[in-house]
């Protein structure tokens, strides 16, 4: 991926956490691509191979094993951290995270380029925001308040530090935004809200692109850049492209206040401790006996055996609200700081998640 500047990242050591997840392997090719030196952070051998084939050197290590990671990180310039296990605890998240970044501290790390991500506005996604919205309202899920805590430790800290704050990344391995929505429509129908909302999404290689800028920023302190697409698009058009790419599936509008009214009251993220559901303990065994892609693929296989092939997907509390919002997310300031420019309309997007798309679900 080639872009002024980034010539700078030729020779650069760099730390990559989550290596092995949708957004760590385009970035792992892209940084290889730049002429970068790229150590690759994985927690088993799981997908080791193809990042050593690709030219990575492969360190195995528990994120929250300290001194093993210190260790590991001397002698590197940039610590570019993607990873956040879904399927722990944000306690255990958190408490990962201040290891990794003592670590690095102690190790001389120069730069961080972390992944947080939009949820950490209070205004998202019903509103329009940028950078100097509000990160203050208490509450939210689990997920969003350990971004919102890992934020405020970089900013707070003294290593230099771009915080970015993707909105929807889409594209060729995305579990959520691509691939469990085509899903949804290789198996019926998925049920939207009327009024419809807008989809903030961004394509895949253009957060890469983002990373890649915020490591050769020169004069960078500790900021945070919200990273999204050129435009927000219509769901319906994000859906209906991934239907004509399988030639299966339909959209079906009905009424938000009916939907709403299916799902019952709200959950209260803020009653009791947070705890992992039966399905998250058993995902995380699965994947740690089969590995990621292994497990997913009979978790897929499964679901389509046991689906009638006509049913309809009707949207959770969340994408309810993701479904019927109308806030736009600015990406000003990432234009202006880092030069960073989407180069993904809607439609190159689907063009380019097209072959992935019919090879999995066509």
């Amino acid at each position: 991926m080639n872009f002024t500047g980034s010539e700078k990242l030729r020779g650069q050591a760099v730390f990559v956490t989550g290596a092995t997840g949708f957004l760590g392997g385009r970035l792992i090719s892209a940084l290889l691509e730049s002429g970068a030196r790229v150590t690759a952070l994985l927690r088993s051998r799981h997908g080791a191979k193809g990042l050593e084939a690709k030219g990575a050197t492969v360190v195995t290590a528990a994120l929250g094993d300290r001194d093993a990671i210190a260790d590991a990180l001397r002698g590197h310039d940039i610590l570019m951290h993607l990873a956040y296990d879904v399927r722990a605890t944000s306690e255990k998240n958190l408490s990962d995270f201040a290891a990794l970044f003592s670590a690095a501290q102690d190790a001389g790390i120069g730069r961080i380029v972390h992944t947080s991500s939009i949820v950490v506005y209070d205004v998202w996604p019903n509103a329009d925001l940028d950078e100097t919205s509000p990160v203050q309202r208490s509450g939210g899920s689990p997920y969003r308040q350990a971004k919102i805590e890992m934020e405020k430790q970089l900013m707070a800290g003294p290593i230099s530090a771009a915080i970015l704050q993707p909105t929807l990344i889409y594209g060729p391995g995305s579990a959520l935004w691509t691939d469990q929505l085509t899903e949804n429509l290789a198996t019926g129908t998925q049920v939207l809200p009327q009024p419809l909302g807008l989809c903030n999404g961004v394509f895949v290689d253009d957060v890469v692109q983002a990373i890649l800028r915020a490591a050769v920023l020169a004069d960078l302190g500790q900021e945070r850049f919200i990273i999204s697409g050129p435009e927000p698009v219509a769901w319906s058009d994000l859906l209906a492209g991934y239907s004509r790419i399988i030639g299966k599936g339909e959209l079906r509008l009905e009424p938000y206040q009916t939907l709403s009214d299916r799902l019952g009251p709200e959950p209260d993220h803020d009653a009791g401790p947070e705890t992992l559901s039966a399905a998250a303990r058993i995902g995380a065994l699965g994947r740690t006996l089969l590995g990621r892609e292994r497990f997913e693929a009979l978790v897929r296989a499964i679901k389509r055996r046991v689906s009638s092939g006509d049913g309809a997907a009707y949207p959770d509390r969340h994408l309810l609200e993701l479904f019927a919002a109308k806030g736009r997310c600015s990406i000003a300031h990432a234009q202006e700081r880092l030069g960073y420019q989407p180069d993904y309309s809607l439609e190159k997007g689907l063009a380019a998640t097209a072959d992935y798309l019919r090879g999995r679900f066509g």
